[in-house]
């Protein structure tokens, strides 16, 4: 048995070709597997002579029964041995390969890398990775891992294991109990575990547990750390049986081969020496202890092996049965003459590439990572709706710049001889830079790229002038959690971008501009801090696919797919379930103020213009116009309308807007800054709206939405729709009504066919000159509540002599000067027009850069005593055609008078037609209401 130890240690050395001292493992010590790292890597080609140099010195001197068991670690992402892009597929992490959501694609990709790794001679693999990450605090694991929740880890872990299988290799599952929430201790230098075992039982081994079940693990890989609150007297969890034997072995049931971490750390080189770890690890329940580095701690390993078979403090049935598991893969291994056909001669002939081997395998392992990469990608958050930038581009005249600003990280590969003079590092996300500008090449709009690092020691005056004249700032973290000067930088770039008033002494105007924050590698560096950045994007890993998916993003050529694992409210399954319809299930209870206008109107008109909408038909509430004019309703209405706010630094995070009128009560609008949604803000303010509505107005019926005043939801994002169904409003809107415009008045003139029927029933028209005369009218029992509040409005400055301000035209009849009909008539000028804040949206660009505000007339409520049942129509169109008439004689050239609106115009094929026939177009549409609820 003695003469077998080398079968039990899996070693490794240094050097790209065969050494002295992989020659002595080989034919010496007759070692069963072999782990090959970085350190002997140089590209796939050199990899595979290699491997099969080492195999054909077990093959002719070593007496070997099976080849040789060659291991790796290529996690994908920036955590690989071996990287060859020409020659090696390079794929994501495992945590970006689960941020696709895809199970299947992420077997694919598993089955590929296997196939290749397979081709180049190796047969072991070191994953997949089953640790369960916490968040924030990952640093050990991070990326690596397939995400924060058991349940992610299990699905994503299974599929990657069972495609590692099906590509040939055997699949080491790791690190053995999990070392997820695992961190440094500082003194030891060796990452500490601090879970209880029954801990470890519930969450961290529950992933490993899953897959041994399912038959998906040939081995199982042991982390290298302490576990203090399980074996206080073992250094290593590799040593410790009650991991090991009673947990892995006896209670999962895994029956498998267990490697250790390399034995070679100082930790348990000082403690108790590198040859009593290697005995404690096998008694512990090791099949396979790793030292990889050290000829002299190897020699130690072989020798402490022997003796402890020879003096009995290795068990003959523990070591037999270690053999016995070892011998159970070696068999699966390819045989002696399948590796060297034609014996000595194959063996010096040189490796066959596997691109070139299988070409159309090989294209299709490039789109599977070409696909994985774009899939990863997650934007997390983009306020203001800036992506793709080409958009924005396009709506600037002048030439934009984009500075992007990163840190120094390490080389993913070995530096390439250059002549350019760059810091270690810098090269990282230079081809970052040069993607993101060459792909203007067919743009219609040219932008210019500027890319500068930074570091420990903060931002340069020159780095304050770059982002001072850039338009848009890109911003690259990485672990910014471990490296807390990251934090401090982007805080500072995001203040010189304008989003504090810190640097009031500035122009204002020059520091507002965008900025771009991505994570490179854990997702949560400003994940919570929602208040940083426009744009917040994760990529998981900096190599050059992940970095060109980030420009192909920021351009527009893909929609973004990728969510973070475990945060499933960024998921579209989540976005899209009613699990929580009910609005009484308030999950935080926020403090809601009353509106106070001095207090809250700026902060209510930021969160407007932050308005996502799908289409531009509906009304734009993100004018300043219309902000301004609806300052001036909410300032001189008798409603309440309600905020939910940061009192300590005044800042709105949400607002309702109510009205009410007679026993109907509206739900204007509800808003809620980006950065605070799903934070059941909406829901608060939506609550309170109705109990408002309800007990205070005591309303018998609710609507979502009003004509009156004209604060409309125009057409919502899907994710608006969305919440308002979750609070309890459905999709039921009323008949849509249309906003017509008249341009050109200055060469309008009353239809001849309106006026001829006009002169037949005699009616006059008129301007009202007092209340009394619309007393019999206005009171109507069928005249809506919207329509009074509009006349009791208007005739509080009736009469009026000023030619902007609000009048009313009436309709006599000829005999007794009766007034059988009325309409309002209004322009942008007068106070009244604060009830339709959009009226100036019908004036184009030009006009509105003009010194002098152009005029625009308004017509609204047209009534007519019902009485005159057949000559509605008729009498409707004279009073429109006096408004217009009156409108064209009392203004002065200088008013720039040229366009009409009318409102609340149903949209039906016969009003529409006659409206036509009068000089009126469609122009905006709405609805009097989205949904109605009934009050008990």
């Amino acid at each position: 048995m003695e003469e077998k130890a080398g079968q039990l240690l899996c070693g490794g050395f240094q050097g790209t070709k065969v050494t002295s001292q992989a020659y002595k493992l080989i034919v010496d010590h007759k070692i069963s597997s072999m782990i090959l790292s970085r350190k002997n890597a140089v590209s796939v080609e050199q990899m595979s002579k290699l491997i099969k140099d080492l195999q054909y010195i077990a093959y002719t001197q070593g007496d070997y029964k099976y080849p040789i068991m060659f291991a790796i670690d290529q996690e994908g992402g920036i955590m690989n041995s071996l990287f060859d892009p020409d020659f090696l597929t390079q794929y994501p992490s495992a945590m970006a390969l689960a941020a696709t959501g895809d199970p299947k694609l992420v077997y694919e990709i598993s089955r590929a890398i296997a196939i290749e790794l397979k081709a180049i001679g190796f047969s072991i693999i070191l994953g997949p990775v089953l640790d369960v990450v916490t968040k924030l605090s990952h640093q050990l694991v991070g990326v690596r891992s397939f995400g924060t929740t058991v349940e992610d880890v299990q699905k994503y872990g299974s599929s990657c294991a069972k495609g590692l299988r099906d590509g040939g290799l055997f699949t080491m599952g790791k690190h053995f109990p999990g070392i997820g929430n695992a961190t440094v201790d500082s003194l030891l230098e060796l990452p500490m575990m601090g879970d209880t075992l029954n801990q470890i039982r519930q969450s961290n081994a529950a992933p490993f547990a899953h897959l041994i079940h399912a038959n998906l693990l040939d081995g199982i890989s042991v982390a290298g750390c302490g576990v203090p609150n399980i074996s206080p007297d073992e250094a290593h969890a590799c040593l410790s049986p009650v991991i090991i034997n009673q947990l892995l072995r006896q209670e999962i049931g895994f029956n498998g081969v267990v490697i250790s971490e390399c034995l070679e750390m100082e930790a348990l080189y000082h403690s108790i020496g590198l040859g009593q770890g290697v005995i404690l690890a096998i008694n512990a329940g090791c099949d396979l202890v790793m030292v990889c580095h050290d000829l002299k701690l190897q020699n130690e390993a072989i020798d402490s092996i022997k003796k402890g078979i020879i003096n009995g403090n290795l068990d003959d049935d523990t070591v037999l049965a270690s053999f016995e598991r070892i011998e159970t893969l070696q068999k699966k291994l390819p045989t002696w003459k399948e590796i060297f056909p034609d014996g000595i001669t194959s063996a010096q002939e040189s490796p066959v590439l596997f691109k070139y081997k299988c070409p159309d395998q090989w294209k299709r392992h490039q789109e599977l990572a070409s696909l994985a990469y774009q899939k990863s990608i997650t934007l997390v958050r983009d306020y203001g709706g800036l992506l793709p930038l080409s958009k924005h581009f396009e709506q600037s005249s002048e030439l934009e710049s984009i500075l992007v600003l990163s840190p120094l990280l390490s080389p993913i590969a070995p530096k390439q001889a250059s002549t350019e003079s760059l810091f270690t590092g810098e090269e990282v996300f230079q081809g970052f830079g040069k993607f993101l500008s060459k792909h203007q090449v067919n743009a219609k709009k040219k932008y210019v790229v500027l890319h500068t690092t930074y570091t420990a020691n903060g931002l340069t005056p020159l780095h304050e002038s770059l982002i001072e004249k850039a338009n848009i700032v890109v911003v690259f973290t990485s672990e910014a959690s471990r490296n807390m000067y990251q934090i401090g930088i982007v805080k500072y770039v995001s203040v010189l971008c304008g989003a504090s008033p810190a640097l009031s002494k500035r122009s204002a105007s020059k520091l507002q501009k965008p900025l771009i924050v991505v994570a490179t590698s854990s997702p949560y560096d400003f994940f919570y801090d929602k208040l940083m950045g426009s744009v917040y994007i994760c990529c998981y890993d900096y190599t050059k696919q992940a970095l060109e998916n980030v420009a192909s993003l920021l351009l527009g050529d893909f929609e973004p797919q990728g969510c973070i694992p475990g945060e499933q409210q960024h998921a579209k399954k989540r976005r899209h379930s009613h699990d929580d319809v009910n609005m009484k299930q308030i999950k935080r209870k926020w403090l809601v103020d009353e509106f106070d206008i001095a207090r809250d109107l700026s902060g209510l008109v930021k969160l407007l213009k932050d308005v996502e909408w799908e289409d531009e038909d509906g009304v734009n509430i993100k004018d300043e116009q219309y902000c301004k004019r609806l300052g001036g309703l909410l300032a001189t209405s008798n409603q309440k309308h309600f905020v939910v706010r940061n009192s300590s630094l005044n800042i709105l995070y949400g607002a309702v807007l109510t009205w009410c009128e007679g026993t109907i009560g509206h739900v204007l609008f509800i808003i809620v800054e980006k950065s605070k949604r799903l934070h059941s803000i909406g829901r608060n303010l939506n609550a309170r709206a109705e109990r408002y509505l309800t007990r205070e107005k005591n309303c018998t019926e609710i609507r979502l939405g009003s004509a009156f005043p004209l604060v409309v939801f125009g057409n919502l994002c899907s994710g608006s729709r969305t919440f308002l169904r979750r609070v309890g409003w459905e999709d039921e809107k009323s008949p849509k009504k249309c906003v017509l415009r008249l341009n050109d008045i200055s060469q309008w003139s009353v239809p001849e066919r309106i006026l001829k029927e006009l002169m037949i029933v005699g009616v006059r028209f008129d301007v009202c000159t007092g209340s009394s005369q619309l007393e019999r009218l206005i009171e109507r029992g069928d005249l809506s509540p919207e329509y009074k509040a509009y006349y009791k409005e208007a005739m509080k400055n009736t009469p009026s002599r000023l030619a902007h301000e609000v009048k009313i035209i009436i309709a006599l009849e000829p005999s007794s000067s009766i007034v059988i009909g009325s309409v309002i008539l209004f322009t942008n000028k007068s106070e009244f027009s604060k009830f339709f804040p959009f009226i100036d949206q019908c004036i184009d660009d030009e006009q509105r850069g003009s010194s002098t505000v152009p005029t625009i007339g308004g017509i609204i409520a047209p009534v007519i005593d019902q009485s005159y049942s057949n000559l509605v129509d008729i009498f409707k169109y004279g009073l429109i055609c006096s408004a217009i008439t009156k409108l064209k004689n009392s203004l002065n050239d200088e008013d720039m008078l040229n366009q009409c609106i009318m409102c609340d115009v149903v949209d039906d094929e016969k009003t529409i037609t006659s409206m036509r026939d009068i000089g009126f177009e469609k122009w905006r549409y709405y609805y009097d209401y989205y949904d109605k609820k009934m009050c008990q």
